[in-house]
């Protein structure tokens, strides 16, 4: 998308608009203004109109006018999917791209808008790419939205991306450092790691609204009053019983966190986690940072202060370091809009885009029509020489115009010959088919197992504490690990045949100490019987579900292990004694033989 000097970047939120405007004079960006207008909705009134209404509010407050607006869509209203795809010519990224985009993004291809962010893989040897798809109708939705409130949108965006740009472009981390972002909105949380350029980042279910819930049970008023008694609670020494009222839903959301940081470890292992930002208004809460600090056991860092950008001295610097908590988001977007963000999606229609630059443009078409003007008066009086010379012109026009029509009908015969070779090259659409099957067979049995570790909860609690060498908190059942036999492409069925004979996938489970493998096991098995078949499989996979048989192949006692480190532990005596201790747990390991059998593959 295009550069501007000067941009705002607009974040509608559940019950307010938050606005940032940048400016960008070479490397220098500065805030020039912001604005947060709540939205009133009246009871029974109709939220659309109140969002119009804010919208219109504040573009006339700040006199918006012809000002290049980014505008951002929540995680809840927009599709992500990470594929890794190799490294390749860079004029080929868009197509391959495309190809993935289309086997991702469930439902019509030609009824959303979609876009992407390549960064670096872990391996070093390929690139992992965010796939990001939004349904059309909520994109022009927002357009009609803009229009009406006259404010001048020039693209959209998303908020995980926008919260990324803006701490990777202003706050200072090392280099080789991975850290991570936690932005709790009203409606969903967005969870972002990025080491470098390497960027990884999922959308979770646990949002504000569900702390607002909570104030709403304990205190018995309706949503609109539970989100005012949120937003007023400023006063510390009541911390300790704000976190009581809300523990549950705080329990929830460092959970989900848990699992997709352990997630996001597994496949980067060298990734060195230290550093947690945490953004959004949730985090006003008395105590809230510092909860979250001693359950996630992370550096928490609060979004008080900016290293690079500036403040224009016009603009009281306390009081939007005040606010910047809640405006991450707007400050992205508006690093986008001006050119200096590291990821770059651009949601708006792309007919809308080419249409936004030929309006900024028109001054050049102006200039066009003049020199025509000029041109036509020139040539009413040109001499009969010039006129001479423009039929030798003609004449060679003629000659050239004879010359391609040869020259196209040499290209319709060689199209006629590529016709038939490019119906053959289309097989090559599923070589894809083989990492579908790894990836569909790893996707559905981690999800198998998190939805058995989501209703047993966690376990193993002995009244000790960890440093008393008590059993930490434990799910109730781990991955250890898969195993696909390895398919070879070489071989007499071609490399478009994942499946044409059976293939035994293994998988082991490790259960801890105390908890019944006896009702684990059959509920492990029968859920893995019933995963249904990805709908990028459905040409290949011989049935309605992913494994035609399953086998529970008896269980065996084993022993796993994890490492317990206290940096600034300090024993009896009051002398500094860091503790690193390797502390086994025993388990029971299980293990399932599932079958997946392809059509008309042979057993």
């Amino acid at each position: 998308m295009d550069k501007y000097p000067v941009a705002w970047g607009l974040d509608i939120g559940h019950s307010s608009i938050k606005a940032v405007k940048l400016s960008r004079v070479g490397s220098t960006v500065t805030v020039l203004g912001y604005t947060i207008e709540p939205i009133t909705v009246a009871e029974n009134g109709d939220r659309d109109e109140a969002v119009i209404k804010a919208m219109e509010a504040m573009a006339l407050r700040e006199d918006f006018g012809a000002t290049p607006v980014l505008a951002a869509l929540s995680g809840r209203q927009v599709l992500t999917r990470t594929v890794n795809i190799p490294t390749i010519n860079a004029k080929k990224v868009d197509r391959m791209v495309e190809l993935e985009a289309r086997q991702q993004i469930p439902g019509n291809f030609d009824e959303i808008e979609w876009g992407y962010h390549l960064s670096p893989a872990a391996d070093g040897a390929s690139n992992d790419v965010a796939l990001f798809a939004v349904k059309r109708d909520l994109v022009q939705e927002l357009i009609q939205k803009s229009k009406r409130a006259g404010i001048n949108l020039i693209g959209v965006s998303v908020s995980s991306l926008a919260v990324y740009n803006f701490v990777r472009y202003d706050q200072v981390f090392a280099e080789d450092e991975s850290v991570i972002i936690l932005d709790v909105g009203a409606e969903n949380t967005d969870l972002v790691c990025y080491q470098g350029e390497s960027l990884w980042m999922r959308t979770l279910a646990v949002s504000g609204n569900d702390i607002t819930k909570a104030f709403m049970k304990k205190f018995r008023v309706s949503f609109e009053e539970a989100e005012t008694l949120k937003r007023q609670t400023g006063d510390s020494r009541q911390a300790d019983k704000i976190i009581k009222v809300i523990e549950g839903s705080l329990n929830e959301l460092t959970a989900e966190v848990q699992r997709s940081l352990g997630f996001y470890k597994s496949q980067n292992p060298n990734a060195k986690l230290d550093n947690l930002v945490i953004s959004g208004s949730t985090f006003r809460l008395p105590g809230l940072p510092e909860y979250m600090a001693e359950r996630l056991r992370y550096t928490v860092n609060i979004l008080e202060d900016l290293d690079k950008i500036k403040v224009a001295s016009g603009l009281e610097r306390d009081h939007f370091l005040h606010d910047l908590q809640s405006l991450g988001v707007a400050v992205g977007l508006a690093l986008q809009a001006t050119g200096v963000s590291t990821a770059k999606v651009n949601l708006m229609p792309s007919t809308m885009q080419v249409q936004r630059l030929l309006d900024t443009k028109r001054w050049a078409a102006i200039t066009v029509i003049a020199l025509l003007a000029i041109t036509f008066v020139i040539t009413y009086f040109v001499t009969a020489k010039v006129v001479a010379e423009n039929e030798t012109h003609i004449a060679r026009i003629e000659k050239f115009t004879a010359q391609t029509e040869k020259d196209a009908k040499v290209s319709e015969k060689v199209l006629a010959e590529v016709g038939p070779t490019a119906l053959k090259l289309k097989a090559y659409n599923t070589y894809g088919a083989q990492a579908g099957v790894v990836q569909a067979v790893f996707a559905e049995v981690t999800g198998v197992l998190q939805s058995v570790i989501a209703e047993k909860g966690s376990i193993g609690e002995t009244g000790k504490s960890i440093l008393e060498k008590g059993d930490p908190y434990l799910q109730a059942v781990y991955l250890k690990s898969v195993t696909i036999p390895e398919y070879d492409i070489a071989g007499p069925d071609g490399p478009f045949r994942p499946l044409a004979t059976q293939r035994d996938i293994t998988i082991e489970v490790t259960m801890p100490k105390g908890v019944s493998s006896a009702q684990i096991i059959p509920q492990v098995k029968e859920r893995l019987k019933k995963i249904a078949v990805p709908a990028y499989l459905s040409d290949i996979v011989g049935g309605a579900t992913l494994f035609s048989d399953v086998e529970a192949q008896g269980d065996r006692p084993g022993d796993d292990d994890y490492w317990y480190l206290e940096k600034e532990h300090v024993d009896e005596s009051g002398t500094s004694q860091p503790i690193q201790e390797n502390r086994k747990v025993p388990v029971i390991v299980a293990t399932f033989v599932c079958q997946m059998i392809g059509k008309g593959s042979a057993k």
